[in-house]
């Protein structure tokens, strides 16, 4: 697909976004039920929560520039995804499990987070307030989360991934 005019562009952009958000969610769902830490589940839960409404801003921005979803895979996040899945089956132990879900997680967040940033520049750019707005709720619920991450996996499961490690 050739991309003609900076609306082309954003909607190109903007339907990356619903790819990453749709394989992230169906990522986000298969660790939260392996997750054996109750607070990882709850931001695991909360994550997902998030990302069904950026999918609703996104379809919403799409809708009001363009109409139309085109079944733009989004390779980036699904090659981020696929590499956490890889390192999760060969980590043996629980508490490295744990570890390797949170840095798979944060991979994915910082990655979006870029995106959503992308996507709020440009609309902001072409007028589109409603999502350049959304997108920044994004970037800024995207920057906690990832900080509420870093606090557990610092706080709980890297010291017990370690610890387990040491044990072996």
């Amino acid at each position: 697909m050739t991309i003609h005019s900076p609306q082309e562009l954003l909607a190109h952009e903007l339907q990356a976004i619903q790819d990453a958000e749709q394989q992230a969610s169906q990522a986000l769902q298969q660790i939260n039920k392996e997750a054996e830490n109750s607070q990882l589940r709850r931001m695991l839960d909360q994550r997902l929560k998030q990302g069904q409404r950026i999918l609703q801003d996104v379809q919403k921005g799409l809708d009001k520039i363009d109409g139309k979803s085109r079944g733009t895979q989004n390779a980036a996040a699904r090659g981020l995804i696929q590499e956490s899945e890889r390192l999760l089956k060969e980590v043996e132990t629980p508490e490295m499990k744990q570890a390797v879900m949170i840095a798979g997680a944060q991979k994915l967040e910082h990655y979006c987070i870029a995106a959503w940033g992308t996507v709020k520049a440009m609309a902001g750019e072409a007028g589109e307030k409603e999502l350049a707005q959304a997108m920044e709720r994004a970037v800024k619920e995207g920057y906690e989360w990832d900080q509420k991450m870093t606090e557990l996996a610092e706080g709980r499961i890297n010291p017990a991934a370690l610890e387990q490690g040491q044990q072996a």
